[in-house]
C-alpha cells in the first residue's frame, strides 16, 4: 500500500520573522548597489550589443543590427589578438599565483622565523594602490633603473627594459600582478592549511610517506575546495586586468599588452563604438561563464573528495 506523507506547513514564529527581516535588511544595501552598478549596466550592455550605437549619449538613428557586432569581433584580427593576449595573461597568472601562494602558505604554516612579519609583507602589496605600485616598478625596471644598471654591470651591450620590450612586456606585467595579488590567495590558503587534520599527516608519515607524498596525498586533497575557489577567482581576476596594464604600460609597447579589457575600454571611450565594445564585453562574460561552469562540474570530481 502506497504511503503518502503530508508535511504540515511550518509557520514562522515572531522571533523567526524578526530574524529573517533583520537578515533581509542587512543584504538590502548590497542588493541595491548590485542592481544599480552591475545589473543595470549588464542589461544595458546586452541590449546595446545588438544595436549600432556609436556614442551612448547620441541614440539618434538607433537600429537593431542583430549579430553584426559579434561577427565583426570574430572577424577582427585586432580583437582576436587582444583575446589571445588575455589567454596568455591568464595561462601565466593563474598557475604562478596558485603555486606560489600555496608553497608560501605551506612553509609559513609549518613555522618559520618571523612568520607574522613575512605574512604582513606578503599581504601588504595587495592593499597597496596600483598606481603607486606602477610608478615604483617603472622606476625599478625603466631606463637607468637598478635592473638596467645591473645588466650593464654584468656586461650587457643592450640591456633589456622589460616594460618597453615587445617580448617581455606582457610576462613582466603578469609577474607584477602576481606579486601584488598573491597576498589574498596566500592568506586564504594559510587559513585552509590550519584546518587540515594533523592526525592524517602523522598517519601518512607513520606509513612511510615522505614529505612530498604527504603533501600530494593528504594536504592538497584536504584544501581542494579552497583551491577550487581560488582558481575561479584567479581566472576572473586575470581577465579583469585593466588597471594593472593601464598603470604600467597603457597597452604598449605597440599592442604587446593590449588585452581584451584594454581593447574594450579603447573601443568604447577612444573610438566611441559603444555597441561594439558591449559585444566584446559579452564575449568575455561568456568565456568566464563557460570556464566557471567547467570548473564547477569538475568540482564534483576533485574538490569534494
Amino acid at each position: 500500500m502506497a504511503r503518502t506523507a503530508v508535511k504540515a506547513k511550518h509557520k514562522m514564529t515572531r522571533t523567526e520573522r524578526m530574524e529573517a527581516a533583520t537578515g533581509y535588511l542587512f543584504i538590502t544595501p548590497y542588493l541595491i548597489a548590485f542592481v544599480i552598478f552591475t545589473g543595470i549596466p549588464f542589461l544595458s550592455a546586452f541590449a546595446l550589443s545588438f544595436t549600432n550605437v556609436k556614442f551612448i549619449s547620441k541614440l539618434e538613428g538607433l537600429q537593431f543590427v542583430g549579430l553584426r557586432n559579434f561577427i565583426r569581433f570574430f572577424s577582427s584580427a585586432e580583437a582576436l589578438n587582444a583575446l589571445w593576449r588575455s589567454c596568455i595573461y591568464s595561462l601565466i597568472y593563474v598557475p604562478v599565483i596558485m603555486v606560489l601562494s600555496f608553497v608560501l602558505a605551506y612553509l609559513l604554516n609549518k613555522g618559520v622565523f618571523w612568520a607574522k612579519g613575512i605574512r604582513s609583507m606578503v599581504f601588504l602589496p595587495y592593499i597597496s594602490n596600483m598606481v603607486a605600485v606602477a610608478v615604483v616598478f617603472q622606476l625599478l625596471l625603466g631606463p637607468r633603473g637598478p635592473f638596467y644598471l645591473l645588466q650593464k654591470f654584468f656586461g650587457a651591450e643592450e640591456p633589456v627594459i622589460p616594460l618597453l620590450n615587445q617580448t617581455w612586456a606582457l610576462p613582466t606585467v603578469v609577474l607584477i600582478a602576481v606579486w601584488k595579488g598573491m597576498g589574498l590567495n596566500f592568506l586564504t590558503y594559510l587559513g585552509a592549511l590550519q584546518g587540515v587534520d594533523v592526525s592524517l599527516v602523522e598517519a601518512a608519515s607513520i606509513d612511510g610517506a615522505n614529505k612530498w607524498q604527504q603533501i600530494k596525498n593528504v594536504v592538497i586533497p584536504a584544501v581542494a575546495p579552497t583551491t577550487f575557489f581560488l582558481t575561479i577567482s584567479s581566472i576572473i581576476t586575470s581577465l579583469q586586468n585593466f588597471t594593472v596594464i593601464q598603470s604600467l604600460t597603457d597597452g604598449g609597447p605597440g599592442q604587446a599588452t593590449t588585452v581584451m579589457s584594454v581593447n574594450i575600454v579603447n573601443t568604447a571611450f577612444v573610438k566611441y563604438e559603444t555597441s561594439y565594445a558591449s559585444a566584446q564585453a559579452l564575449v568575455m562574460f561568456a568565456i568566464v561563464m563557460v570556464i566557471t561552469l567547467i570548473q564547477w562540474r569538475g568540482q564534483k570530481k576533485w574538490a569534494d573528495q
